[in-house]
């Protein structure tokens, strides 16, 4: 039972109402945190087991293959090193708000389909025409996550019609 509902500030009345309307999650611990930071905490641990399920599944990572003990070291350091960059990679794009409207795998699936040719200058852009078969989506994607520098967008046009010309006489 939580330190909450012991000191009464608990009201299930209250609760039931808004369970009705919208849900509720409710965390029951012996700590007495403020709600943002116990959300928080959450928000955390869904994010190891998302870069869990990435490294058993999706990297492949799950079967060494290997014999002696400093080929399995070496194997397990190249997988952490995979999983922290998986980790780094879900917070970049949790930040600049691609994570919104998809999952980090659609995400990938998204960025596996922009191929750029080797003859490409650098840094990329995303109007320089050394893409190959990138959809237009993935490019709001690439510039969100700074892997792509923007295309100038053109200037708006004057909304109206254009005035009249005056005849000379």
């Amino acid at each position: 039972m939580s330190l909450k509902k012991n000191k009464k500030d608990f009201d299930m009345v209250c609760y039931e109402n808004k369970r009705q309307k919208f849900g509720v999650i409710v965390f029951e611990s012996d700590l007495d945190l403020p709600p943002r930071d116990v959300y928080l905490c959450y928000d955390d641990r869904w994010l190891l087991e998302l870069v869990f399920r990435s490294y058993k599944n999706d990297e492949c990572l799950d079967q060494t293959r290997v014999q002696g003990d400093f080929t399995v070291i070496g194997s397990e350091y190249v997988n952490f090193i995979a999983t922290l960059a998986t980790c780094r990679m879900i917070r970049k794009a949790r930040l600049v708000g691609l994570l919104k409207n998809m999952s980090f795998g659609e995400l990938l699936d998204d960025l596996n389909s922009a191929w750029r040719k080797t003859s490409a200058p650098t840094p990329p852009s995303s109007d320089d025409g050394y893409w190959a078969h990138t959809l237009m989506c993935v490019f709001d994607e690439l510039e969100a996550l700074g892997l792509s520098i923007p295309a100038p967008k053109p200037e708006p046009k004057k909304r109206g019609r254009p005035p009249k010309r005056q005849m000379s006489t």
